[in-house]
């Protein structure tokens, strides 16, 4: 599982996603989906909540019980792919 976590991380890192502001679970969820071929959606979901629970996205509220995540990209923090540890 964690070479599917650095595989994201490089494709969030390569594709610039903290230019791309907020956005909910379900955008991300589809783009997960697309790079790594997974389906499932409990394992889609397992990915993006470890991959918060690290510390790689920023928590926002909405006004309804939803939430939208922004990635922590390089330009906010420094990542250094060598250096997680999962």
């Amino acid at each position: 599982m964690n070479s599917v976590y650095y595989f994201v991380l490089e494709y969030f890192i390569l594709r610039r996603f903290w230019t791309m502001g907020f956005m909910s679970f379900n955008h991300f969820k589809r783009i997960i989906s697309y790079i790594t071929g997974i389906h499932n959606i409990y394992t889609l979901r397992k990915i993006f909540v470890h991959l918060v629970d690290k510390g790689f996205f920023i928590k926002k509220k909405n006004e309804k019980r939803s939430y939208s995540y922004q990635f922590i990209g390089p330009s906010t923090a420094t990542i250094q792919m060598n250096k997680i540890i999962f």
